[in-house]
């Protein structure tokens, strides 16, 4: 399962604009539970919370705090339980 910023988040950006991912608020590896946020990022200055699909397991982030990044860039890797 692919952690990615909601494609919906990104309706009325300009083409070309970036996010930023502001902070991982778990670690690779850890266990959570649905609805908990894994992660804030901030688009066109709105901060917007991502939270788990389901209950599982944060396996992989590929986008690191204060790392910038593009629409459907996959920022993290995410096992259901």
């Amino acid at each position: 399962m692919d952690i990615k910023l909601q494609d919906a988040a990104w309706d009325g950006a300009q083409e070309g604009v970036e996010a930023l991912l502001d902070k991982w608020l778990v670690t690779e590896k850890a266990r959570v539970s649905k609805g908990q946020v894994l992660v804030t990022v901030v688009l066109v200055k709105a901060s917007i919370d991502i939270e788990a699909p389901a209950d599982g397991c944060l396996e992989k982030i590929f986008v690191k705090d204060g790392e910038s990044f593009a629409a459907g860039t996959l920022l993290a890797s995410f096992c259901a339980a």
